[in-house]
């Protein structure tokens, strides 16, 4: 049964990337690990690289945005970081702990990628 969650969840986590970049990692990668380790560093270079675009966008136009999108993204940081520590440590069992603090980065990460976007293209904009 562990065995088809485990799959599942690693088929769940390459579907949420680009199947190129998920086909690279792997390509690159010998185990489960690696591939796992691959494709969260791919999203977390897609992730960083929207930001500084979005912030870069932000600064251009209004510094004191700009100097709010950071503390915003800091704090979003942390409330990530503590809700995948929440999502693993309510599993109760050491089992897959990894799987579980990846998707739950991926998660996290995909939502802000999304809303980085938003701001970027309404930015500026009423409604």
């Amino acid at each position: 049964m562990h065995r088809i969650i485990y799959r599942l969840s690693f088929l769940l986590l390459l579907a949420n990337t680009g199947p190129v970049f998920a086909s690279d990692c792997e390509k690159s990668s010998t185990n489960m690990a690696e591939i796992r380790s691959c494709v969260a560093d791919g999203d977390e270079q897609e992730l960083n690289a929207t930001y500084k675009t979005t912030l870069a966008y932000v600064r251009k136009r209004d510094p004191k945005s700009a100097e709010l999108l950071i503390a915003a993204q800091k704090s979003w940081e942390k409330f990530a970081a503590d809700s995948c520590n929440y999502a693993v440590a309510a599993r109760q069992t050491d089992r897959m702990e990894n799987d579980a603090r990846l998707l739950c980065w991926q998660s996290f990460r995909d939502a802000r990628i999304k809303i980085l976007k938003a701001y970027r293209q309404q930015f500026g904009k009423s409604e």
